[in-house]
């Protein structure tokens, strides 16, 4: 099927009626796997998820995800074995449970029979991971991230499934240690490696064209690796979560090649949740100079039951590895006490636009995210706010931040609610503005022939998949339902 998107498509949040619907379905946030973090590390289940024939993988060239963007799943997203059955949308009139419904996946053809070398780069892949290889960032390596598992936890029908192996004498989930059971996901970046970007391009291109009786090129069928925002913001929301994550962890991973302690390379581990220090000089404990240092290097470490290792980093008492970095940032709608005025901004990238927005920043180390956004607030538009209470967050995989979605109550007293400017020069413009306007913004089917010039400026706010949306919305919607005990959208 052929994707079509009106002019603005309307992000399921828009449709949320409380704060708890809106938290358990943000864009970019969704829970759609279960993480079993702790399995990163069992390189039993890594090796029997990486072969399995129903295991899913994403792939992306510098944290550009690849797409096949006309058609209503956009996200391309292939198995490993042949015809495998559809799980990775709930279909129309389905239960809200993922499972068996008599559908192949989009692209029915696997990775393995079908891409060359696939088979190979598993399993070289497979052993660098279980011997922590210090080749795995090698040129021409790809990087797995082992995502999670798409399980009973976050929707998949197991029984429907077991039924169908039944009947067929396949596997269609993995089954392991009889605990974990489900279908798993990798993000693979193949970057390093041009050819295999080719092959799977003209792998899915290829595939398209004999589904839909077509002989288009790839561009024609909207088939490669994008780096287009228009893209990103259009995911269904499963994919656009799955593309988040993905993203976020290959920006980590690809931003810190060398270790922050002593400089050497540094590969990851863990099936990509872990970066480890390669670093394998040794030093005598109590005894840091140079001299012990190149003394070390020819014995080994069985030998010096005091030696600990020369990176700081490594011989570091609490962990000697690395963790996946999230940037923090607090966002937030800032009106007053009976909700009646709404103070949104005009940062300067958006000037031609005139998208008005929420105040937002990142936090500064030791901050709380209540000083650190009752700080942003008094930096950007000269506002003292006193009543900061969290809302809600949001993954922002541009490059790896975490909006946290703040509301800011301010106490107008002829001085708390001034506008200055001035301190750090950041905005073209900070305004109060009726609810009753911003109300017309967010719900512009409603307004009537006789408003219809009520924004002779074109002001804008920002999109419907954004938190800053989402806190305007909720603002406007709390005007008229200030005292009920759950926000309402």
């Amino acid at each position: 099927m052929v994707r079509t998107l009106p002019p603005f498509r309307i992000m399921s949040q828009s449709l949320h009626t409380t704060i708890k619907d809106l938290q358990k379905d943000m864009y970019y946030g969704n829970e759609v796997l279960n993480r079993v973090s702790f399995l990163r590390e069992d390189t039993e289940f890594i090796s029997k998820s990486l072969f399995h024939p129903s295991t899913r993988f994403i792939f992306f060239n510098k944290q550009n995800p690849l797409v096949h963007k006309n058609f209503a799943n956009m996200l391309t997203i292939m198995t490993n074995g042949d015809k495998q059955v559809c799980v990775d949308q709930i279909e129309p009139g389905q239960s809200n449970n993922l499972g068996y419904t008599g559908n192949l996946q989009f692209l029915p053809l696997g990775l393995m029979n079908h891409v060359p070398h696939w088979k190979e780069i598993l399993h070289t892949w497979n052993e660098d991971n279980k011997n922590m290889d210090k080749s795995l960032r090698s040129k021409g390596k790809p990087t797995f991230l082992f995502m999670g598992l798409l399980d009973e936890s976050v929707g998949l029908d197991i029984n429907s499934l077991k039924v169908d192996c039944e009947l067929n004498g396949d596997e269609k989930y993995l089954d392991h240690q009889g605990r974990y059971q489900g279908i798993a996901y990798y993000a693979v970046d193949v970057s390093s490696n041009k050819e295999l970007c080719r092959n799977l391009v003209h792998f899915v291109n290829d595939t398209i064209n004999e589904k839909f009786q077509t002989d288009k090129t790839p561009e024609e069928n909207g088939v490669f690796f994008t780096h287009s925002r228009k893209h990103f913001l259009t995911f269904e929301s499963k994919e656009a979560s799955l593309f988040s994550q993905g993203a976020m962890f290959f920006h980590w991973l690809t931003t810190n090649k060398f270790c922050p302690g002593c400089g050497h390379p540094t590969i990851p581990i863990h099936a990509g949740g872990k970066l480890y220090c390669t670093n394998e000089e040794t030093i005598t404990a109590n005894d840091d100079t140079a001299a012990a240092a190149a003394a070390a290097a020819t014995a080994s470490t069985s030998d010096r039951p005091n030696a600990k290792s020369a990176c700081p980093v490594k011989s570091a008492p609490v962990s000697n590895v690395s963790f996946p970095r999230t940037d923090m940032a607090v966002i937030s709608i800032i009106t007053n006490t009976d909700r009646s005025k709404i103070l949104l901004s005009l940062g300067k990238r958006h000037f031609t636009s005139k998208m008005y927005s929420c105040t937002a920043g990142f936090m500064e180390p030791s901050e709380t995210v209540e000083i650190a956004t009752k700080r942003e607030i008094w930096e950007e538009t000269g506002v003292t706010c006193d009543e900061v209470n969290v809302v809600m967050t949001q993954p922002w995989p541009f490059p790896s931040n975490l909006m946290i979605g703040c509301i800011g109550v301010v106490e107008f007293n002829g001085t708390n609610e001034l506008i200055h400017l001035g301190h750090d020069n950041e905005l073209l413009d900070a305004r109060w503005f009726d609810t009753s306007f911003v109300r017309k913004l967010v719900y512009p089917e409603q307004v009537t022939e006789a408003d219809k010039d009520f924004n002779p400026e074109g002001i804008m706010i920002p999109m419907g998949q954004s938190i800053a949306y989402n806190l305007i919305k909720m603002c406007v919607d709390e005007e008229d339902e200030n005292n009920k005990e759950e926000y309402k959208l």
